[in-house]
């Protein structure tokens, strides 16, 4: 049975880590280690993860300076021992057969990265992401085209069981210098290196919107504009071997630019050059934004709105979220 690293990133989340750590030491895969990062917690985060190394000989805690959330992931990847790794967020929570259906999905297809569904938890109710999602094996560009997809099985690496070997070999680790998107970053590098992935969209992972640190409505701080430039590093990857993939990343920019504009109003910002940066990129990027067919006509003309003036579009789409809507974002 070859062994998982379950790498935990944690900040400041000393209200979640009773939930979320007894979930993962329920699972009923046989052979796994825990890896805590603590990443320069300021409340009781540090020992907690110290109290559950202490009972669990499974669990180790690794205690660093603040780095941000890639550097804590990196922190995991440097310590694991598995021969597969996966990284849980301290504030959601995973079914007991969490790691055991994806090791059964890589058994089964003998692919390069195994990818699972997930709930989102919104308002206290389970929702069932991606409802017409089917088992699949795909090839590198399928793949990728399902992950610059926004109602696919996304960015995220809590969903995903990526392979040791193909991380060693081409030293790959999440970019510190980006603040926000890493993980679809390191997504989107990973799969190119990967010859066949699998799907399947059955839920085993439980995304707690409430808890999680992104939010569409906070502002927008340097460290959440930074990562504008994931998509921009994306798009130059793509470039050359997947050009329709440099257009999905460009759109996706569009559309991140527009959620925020939404928040830089919502949360009643006055720096006109973070204003003044979303703004370009929308005149930038349109042309990949209004041809992606994975954007309905509504949604189009809330981007154009967005384009045209943005305090309009920001009345328009706080009229449009009251509404009952398909899952799109705006």
């Amino acid at each position: 049975m070859a062994m998982i690293t379950v790498t935990v990133p944690i900040y400041n989340k000393e209200e979640y880590l009773h939930r979320s750590i007894p979930a993962l030491l329920s699972q009923t895969y046989g052979d796994y280690e825990i890896l805590l990062v603590d990443d320069g917690s300021t409340d009781r985060s540090p020992e907690i993860c110290d109290w559950y190394a202490a009972q669990n000989p499974g669990v180790k805690v690794f205690h660093k300076e603040n780095g941000g959330l890639s550097s804590a992931r990196n922190c995991g990847i440097e310590n694991a021992r598995g021969e597969y790794i996966i990284f849980p967020d301290p504030d959601d929570l995973t079914s007991p057969g969490y790691l055991e259906t994806l090791m059964e999905l890589h058994e089964e297809h003998r692919t390069d990265l195994e990818i699972a569904g997930h709930y989102i938890i919104k308002g206290g109710k389970e929702i069932l992401w991606n409802k017409n999602g089917r088992n699949a094996v795909m090839n590198t560009e399928e793949a990728l085209s399902m992950l610059m997809r926004w109602d696919s099985f996304n960015g995220y690496t809590w969903n995903k069981l990526f392979h040791m070997d193909i991380i060693r070999k081409n030293r790959l680790r999440f970019d510190e210098e980006l603040g926000t998107i890493q993980d679809l970053h390191f997504c989107f590098r990973y799969i190119c290196l990967c010859s066949s992935v699998v799907y399947d969209p059955g839920p085993v992972y439980y995304y707690d919107m409430a808890a999680g640190v992104s939010s569409p409505f906070t502002p927008l701080t340097e460290r959440k504009m930074s990562g504008l430039a994931a998509y921009e590093k994306i798009a130059d990857l793509a470039r050359e071997d997947y050009p329709a993939m440099e257009a999905a990343a460009y759109s996706l920019l569009y559309n991140i630019c527009m959620s925020y504009m939404y928040a830089y109003y919502y949360s009643g910002m006055d720096e006109p050059e973070k204003l003044a940066l979303l703004r370009r990129n929308l005149r930038k990027y349109r042309t990949c934004f209004f041809a992606d067919k994975a954007h309905s006509v509504p949604h189009k003309l809330l981007g154009i709105t967005a384009l045209a003036s943005p305090k309009t579009y920001y009345r328009c789409s706080r009229i449009v979220r009251k509404l009952p809507r398909r899952r799109e974002r705006t």
